[in-house]
């Protein structure tokens, strides 16, 4: 496969990936906000912030009068501004261009799905969109078309290298943002007490659990038992669970493994660090504290896409 091939397929599902995680997080957010507004108003802005810790060059711009809620310039810098490098329109723009350069090594059904979603999006964004509850509803179209450009993939993609290409960018951005997710939002969530507001309290790993779509997952396996020291080992190392850090680790090894037979030096960052998920002692973590991990797993997936880049994409 020619390198420009494998490069763009690459980008375009870490795009793919990256639209549908910012579409999901401010959905979560602006139900979490809502649900809070008046009741705990600095947990509901500070869940807006945390958006700007987990993807850190965005931007965001003032809100449009005094008078507008704060999930307002939020909602628009993160969905339609197109010059913000972390916005649905500028992420799936990207995974567009990226399609159309390699047009040849998609399927019909797969071009007409991110064509179609991407279209409906930048018509949101022309029209200048500000009002919330059309937002949300712009915000909710969007997401069942990226579903669809997914499924598209999924289901008539040759499970060539074209695939795995795609696949391995798809797996490295999961991993990437859900270790960012943690790392901004387990210190804030460790440090509160259930005994101060109990609803408030279970609402929040409730909403941490959505945000990284592992709600029904964890229901799956724990039931009703909303309780941190088994929310946050699932989300970091349940090896069954598509959204966790395991087995996205694991998703990534076994693409690269398929890639090339021999180990190279990003199949060996990612080798380690998916063994280190694999055999992780919980004593490591005193009171909980995973930052050290999760700040490894960030480090661990830029330098596995630096290693990929010069291996496979330089030209």
């Amino acid at each position: 496969m020619l390198s420009r091939v494998a490069d763009a397929l690459y980008w375009m599902g870490r795009y793919l990936e990256r639209s549908e995680n910012i579409t999901r997080l401010l959905l979560v957010t602006e139900d979490f906000s809502t649900e809070t507004q008046g009741l705990a108003e600095q947990v509901a802005q500070a869940a807006w912030k945390d958006l700007l810790a987990i993807f850190p060059a965005a931007q965001v711009g003032a809100p449009a009068s005094a008078f507008a809620p704060l999930s307002q310039a939020y909602l628009v810098g993160f969905f339609l501004d197109p010059a913000n490098p972390y916005s649905v329109h500028y992420s799936l723009r990207k995974a567009r261009e990226n399609a159309r350069s390699v047009r040849e090594a998609l399927t019909v059904e797969v071009f007409l799905a991110i064509n179609e979603t991407f279209r409906a999006l930048d018509a949101d964004a022309r029209r200048g969109l500000v009002d919330p509850p059309a937002l949300r509803d712009a915000l909710s179209a969007a997401h069942k078309g990226l579903f669809s450009t997914i499924g598209a993939i999924e289901h008539t993609f040759t499970r060539d290298d074209s695939w795995l290409f795609l696949k391995l960018g798809e797996s490295l951005e999961r991993v990437y943002r859900t270790a960012l997710i943690l790392r901004t939002k387990l210190p804030a969530l460790g440090a509160s007490e259930p005994r101060a507001d109990v609803a408030l309290y279970y609402t929040q790993w409730r909403t941490l659990l959505r945000a990284l779509g592992s709600l029904e997952n964890y229901r799956r396996a724990y039931g009703a038992r909303l309780e941190p020291q088994l929310v946050v080992p699932f989300l970091l190392f349940d090896p069954h669970s598509p959204r966790s850090l395991r087995f996205g680790a694991e998703a990534v090894k076994r693409c690269l493994e398929r890639i090339s037979g021999e180990p190279g030096p990003a199949s060996r960052i990612i080798g380690r660090l998916h063994a280190g998920l694999c055999y992780h002692d919980e004593r490591t973590a005193p009171g909980g504290d995973y930052a050290p991990l999760l700040d490894g797993v960030v480090d661990a997936s830029g330098q596995a896409h630096d290693a990929l880049a010069g291996q496979y994409f330089a030209t």
